[in-house]
């Protein structure tokens, strides 16, 4: 699946981007905010790049994908991640996205979400989708606030 929009291309991932996904799990945004996955060096990188993007790609279900720059000097630079995830405890897919810190504040990630939502409504024929966040990710609910996606404190679940 390949997914554009005027500033963004989101694509899927591969083993060759674990030193991206490496830093992006690494930030301290992304450990307070999402959760510390634990991914220490670049096999760890490409051990979740497997579990979390290529399995479910196999398996055809809900998945992650890589958000890159389209106009970028480094021809597509990778910015950040956005996609669907299967979450047991809800009713609809969850709506995710992280982004390396240097891109926040851009409208990358409200960008990136609308274009996978009409994705999900489009091409899935998805009526539902939800999101998880944490209480104080007030960034992260303003923006799912504007996709009107039902919000979720990732606190409430277990």
């Amino acid at each position: 699946m390949l997914l554009t929009t005027d500033r963004l291309l989101l694509r899927e991932a591969t083993l060759n981007d674990a030193s991206f996904i490496y830093r992006l799990l690494n930030q301290e945004s992304f450990k307070q905010n999402i959760a510390d996955k634990h991914i220490k060096d670049l096999n760890d990188a490409v051990n979740y790049i497997n579990t979390a993007f290529l399995t479910p790609y196999r398996l055809n279900t809900f998945s992650p994908y890589i958000v890159c720059l389209k106009n970028s000097q480094k021809n597509f630079a990778q910015i950040g991640v956005c996609g669907l995830y299967k979450r047991p405890a809800l009713n609809y897919p969850d709506l995710g996205y992280a982004f390396l810190d240097e891109f926040t504040g851009y409208g990358f990630a409200t960008e990136a979400a609308k274009e996978f939502i009409q994705y999900s409504s489009n091409a899935l024929k998805l009526k539902h989708l939800c999101a998880l966040t944490e209480p104080n990710n007030n960034p992260s609910i303003n923006l799912l606030k504007k996709m009107r996606i039902q919000i979720q404190n990732s606190n409430q679940i277990k």
